[in-house]
């Protein structure tokens, strides 16, 4: 522990200006904002670097994912950073390198700022927390983190939501948020044995995505499945695909994995999904893997969320993420820690 380090931020709020309800300016955490530049990300000193990818043009469901990014920030000034489950401090484990620039009327190079902003990322060795955007964003965000690691390599990839997204093409599209989890198959460094899939139910999930899941040997693991076994067994098994025997592992969460009463605010909302308490447990689950390289947020639609329910929930599912894994790391605060105002 660094003891010249303040740690003011565990506590709360004494009524100094800038004090826990004033946001300023909006960013992950209240995480400093920093240029998407590798020698910035490098001199950061940071874990963890968020960045907003407002793309919707991948969505065949309800628009409004564009503005999940900046929902999902505002959501995060909600937490302290100090996480009493865990004892651990993600203070200073950020940075925020805002918005990725996606013209939408040009859904090549937007493909293409999304690849070269992860890799950006990914080369300064800082871990990118992505916010979307429809799930089309993990097509270039995988092949970014793919590259990045090269073909001798091999690349896990996890993937929690509604929807198996195993569509060749939909309507002539090969870049459609149906065909996410398709593409990503194909990917040179990609052993679909290390290929998992949690959640999938309901009807729109057509025969043929069935199919060419079956086909290319992918695992995926239905809401029925869930149930019957349980959160513990069928996420462990599910990371341990993932995880074991590959060098760098992609965590993907589509919000409409929950049940559509815990989470509206999604482009496709689905009954019959996670609840929220389940989904907590999931992120602490996979925290104890101790390390991930890529997290992915998407399909979060503030506009028509409830309250910022599901805003909330997602950023509480990233933070819960980050702090299991410090926890398993070690990084511990001090609980002698006390705050110079506080008696007996």
């Amino acid at each position: 522990m660094n003891p010249a380090k303040n740690f003011e931020h565990l506590f709360s709020p004494l009524g100094e200006p800038g004090n826990f309800k004033s946001l300023g300016v909006v960013t992950f955490l209240r995480s400093p904002q920093i240029d998407m530049e590798t020698d910035a990300l490098k001199n950061s000193g940071a874990r963890f670097a968020f960045m907003g990818v407002p793309y919707d043009e991948g969505n065949v469901g309800k628009p409004g994912s564009e503005e999940g990014p900046q929902a999902f920030r505002v959501a995060s000034h909600e937490y302290f950073p100090y996480w009493f489950e865990y004892q651990v401090d993600l203070a200073g484990t950020s940075v925020d390198c805002g918005n990725v620039r996606v013209p939408k009327v040009m859904p090549e190079l937007a493909h293409d700022r999304i690849y070269r902003a992860v890799r950006t990322v990914l080369a300064s060795g800082v871990t990118p927390i992505i916010c979307g955007g429809d799930r089309s964003i993990s097509i270039s965000a995988a092949k970014a983190l793919s590259d990045h690691i090269g073909e001798d390599k091999k690349l896990g990839y996890m993937h929690f939501g509604a929807h198996l997204e195993m569509a060749d093409s939909w309507a002539g599209e090969k870049m459609a948020a149906p065909c996410t989890f398709a593409r990503v198959s194909e990917l040179p460094n990609v052993n679909t044995a290390n290929m998992a899939h949690v959640g999938a139910r309901n009807s729109m999930n057509p025969k043929d995505h069935v199919e060419l899941a079956k086909k290319r040997g992918i695992r995926f693991h239905s809401m029925d499945e869930v149930l019957d076994r349980g959160i513990q067994s069928t996420v462990n098994e599910a990371a341990d695909q993932v995880w074991n025997g590959t060098d760098a592992q992609y965590l993907s969460f589509n919000m409409n994995i929950l049940d559509a009463s815990a989470a509206p605010g999604v482009t496709a909302a689905e009954p019959g999904g996670f609840e929220s308490r389940e989904m907590m447990q999931t992120a602490t689950l996979l925290g104890h893997r101790g390390s991930v390289s890529l997290i992915e947020i998407s399909e979060l639609a503030p506009v028509f969320d409830v309250s910022g329910t599901t805003a909330k929930l997602a950023a509480c599912i990233v933070l819960r993420l980050m702090a299991s894994m410090a926890k398993q790391r070690g990084e511990f605060v001090d609980q002698g820690i006390r705050r110079s105002d506080l008696r007996g």
